[in-house]
């Protein structure tokens, strides 16, 4: 009968987890947990999703305890960009980790601004992300303010930051820089300068310009003050390097926060003539895996890329698995020794016509 019919359709159209959490304003993974795992979501959201649940029928589906408790086995990571082999690295190692455990990956980039990385953290606990990957300190209020309240497990990855909101799994940045700023002072330099990334955004690139400009003014060195903005590009390695042999000509040894820029700068230091490392020392940061094929070998700090993406799987499913929070690692970074630095031969300016 017509009747019967039409009334066999609306039951196959009842409201589901998704209309649910639609209507709530929340993630699918956070109507489940409403239901399944109260103690981790907020009373006044608890109390909504059933509100609303009760209203559109959700509870009444014969099948809605099967859709409740199900897992999306979705993990979300949110990182600056891809563009850089080394994010590329940890995430390769972290989304290979969960999948082990049956969990896909979801990754977000973000750039370096902080209103981003809160967009993308909400889009990927909207899309049923069960745990989250983050890189850098958490600054921005708003997803501090977000991360406070009990929705899921997240760990923030390249910085160590034993105060932070949520559990570190990172190397220290400042001593990392440190021991580069060692090593060259060791080997006789007096005269640095430094090419790094916009610190706005980054705590990384603060925090290795700190230490850069704190070793220099403990030392009594020179070039405290010559540090050189950049993007992370061979371009704008480059043009760093142009820059620096007109406004620091006595500069002996070069601190580059990454080595796609100490790779511009090399190639640049090639083309003007500049002998590395007779003429100027340079050490990159990352350990990337082309730094040992430049020409020549980059000195570098290498991080622990690849652990900080299978320790941030370990500790984010066993999280999952247990219920237990995440706990904070201190990983090492190592001064890697190539061919790109060498005791001072002089102090005598460079004097570059074509660099001005």
């Amino acid at each position: 009968m017509p009747g019967k019919k039409t009334k066999q359709s609306k039951l196959k159209k009842r409201a589901g987890v998704f209309d649910v959490a639609r209507e709530a304003g929340v993630s699918v993974a956070t109507v489940s947990r409403a239901f399944n795992l109260p103690d981790l979501v907020s009373e006044d959201v608890r109390r909504r999703v059933l509100a609303i649940s009760q209203r559109l029928g959700y509870a009444a589906n014969p099948a809605a305890k099967a859709l409740r408790s199900r897992k999306t086995h979705i993990v979300g990571a949110a990182i600056p960009t891809l563009d850089y082999a080394i994010f590329a690295k940890m995430i390769n190692h972290f989304q290979d980790t969960f999948a082990q455990h049956g969990y896909i990956t979801i990754v977000a980039t973000t750039g370096f601004e902080h209103a981003n990385v809160f967009e993308k953290v909400k889009t990927l606990v909207d899309r049923g992300a069960e745990a989250l990957l983050l890189v850098g300190a958490i600054e921005d209020p708003a997803l501090v303010r977000y991360l406070k309240e009990p929705h899921i497990p997240v760990v923030t990855t390249y910085s160590y930051i034993p105060e932070e909101i949520v559990p570190c799994i990172g190397f220290d940045n400042y001593a990392a820089t440190q021991s580069a700023m060692e090593y060259l002072a060791d080997l006789g330099h007096r005269n640095f300068a430094m090419i790094a990334g916009s610190p706005k955004g980054s705590d990384r690139q603060r925090t290795r310009i700190a230490a850069y400009k704190d070793f220099i003014g403990a030392r009594q060195l020179e070039g405290e003050e010559n540090i050189i903005i950049r993007d992370f590009t061979i371009r704008d390695g480059a043009e760093a390097m142009r820059a620096l042999l007109v406004k620091y000509p006595d500069t002996t040894a070069l601190v580059c926060n990454t080595d796609v820029v100490a790779f511009g700068a090399l190639s640049e230091s090639r083309r003007l003539g500049i002998r590395i490392p007779q003429d100027i020392s340079v050490v990159g940061f990352d350990d990337a895996e082309y730094a040992a094929q430049l020409d020549p070998p980059l000195t570098t700090i290498a991080v622990p890329a690849e652990e900080m993406g299978r320790l941030s799987a370990e500790m984010l499913h066993m999280s999952l698995s247990t219920g237990e929070s995440p706990r904070f690692v201190r990983l090492d970074s190592q001064l890697i020794v190539r061919k790109s630095a060498c005791p001072p031969r002089g102090l005598k300016q460079l004097r570059l016509a074509s660099a001005v």
